[in-house]
């Protein structure tokens, strides 16, 4: 690799992928490696579409070509984050990085750069100083302590980016509060099988809503929380239950006050000539 291959490398993540890798990314997955330094990033994607992958190359990317950097993975699980790491470690492998420490929850470049699998409990990843990615998989699934604990991360290296990728869960989690929210510092991306179609075949995708059924389907396939995880009403429940209309024509009899007999007639002793003598 020569210097200028070398400076045009470090300068597009994308070409790197494309030429070094041999693999040709999405248009999602360009905007994410090509997001400015100190970016916050909402990824919000369907099932099995490179999410992990995609972060494991800006990871990678970094590790090579910023001496010294830290970057960390955060899900729920920590074997998760480890098989996100194992990611970064195949890429690494792959573009002829030497590694100086290599452990399941752990990744060292001979230039001092690394890689950490966080555990899911917000307790113990608590004072490291990130500067290069924070990337939080599934966040939906994360807690909101953990989301708080990352955040600070970056606090005294403000070119470190922050990156949350998830599938749909629920509309409470702390990744659909972020992504529905009106905060102009997020970069959203959306990469579901309504925005791009080609994503899987067709068969595959209506055999897929036969055995999951509608709301799963939605949930994993077309990026849409369904609100019967966090309760048991959904909201099309909710909109029937409180779509009230007007009879669509007067109310009949049935509908009244009922009848009332009509009044029994009383003589007026003041008119009844008869009673006149006795009541003075």
């Amino acid at each position: 690799m020569n210097n200028l291959h070398e400076a045009a490398y470090r300068l597009d993540p994308v070409l790197w992928v494309l030429e070094i890798l041999g693999i040709t990314p999405t248009a999602w997955q360009e905007t994410f490696l090509r997001s400015p330094r100190g970016s916050s990033i909402l990824a919000l994607t369907a099932r099995q579409v490179g999410k992990t992958t995609t972060a494991a190359w800006a990871i990678a990317h970094s590790m090579v070509f910023t001496p010294g950097s830290l970057s960390v993975i955060a899900c729920p699980a920590q074997r998760q984050s480890a098989e996100a790491v194992r990611r970064v470690r195949e890429i690494l492998l792959k573009v002829g990085a030497k590694l100086v420490s290599d452990n399941v929850f752990a990744l060292e470049l001979d230039n001092g750069s690394r890689v950490l699998a966080l555990p899911g409990s917000d307790d113990s990843i608590r004072g490291l100083t990130v500067d290069a990615w924070i990337v939080a998989d599934e966040a939906a699934r994360l807690s909101e302590d953990i989301i708080a604990a990352l955040r600070p991360m970056r606090a005294r290296r403000p070119q470190a980016r922050l990156a949350m990728l998830s599938t749909a869960w629920s509309r409470t989690d702390p990744f659909w509060t972020a992504w529905t929210s009106d905060d102009p510092t997020w970069i959203r991306l959306k990469a579901t099988v309504d925005t791009d179609p080609t994503l899987f075949p067709a068969e595959y995708l209506e055999q897929e809503r036969k055995a999951l059924g509608e709301h799963a389907f939605r949930r994993e396939y077309l990026g849409i929380p369904v609100s019967g995880a966090a309760s048991p009403f959904t909201w099309e429940l909710y909109a029937r239950v409180t779509d009230l209309r007007g009879p669509s024509m007067p109310p009949g009899p049935a509908f009244g006050p009922p009848p009332q007999p009509p009044p029994v007639p009383a003589p007026n002793p003041f008119r009844d000539p008869t009673l006149q003598g006795a009541v003075r």
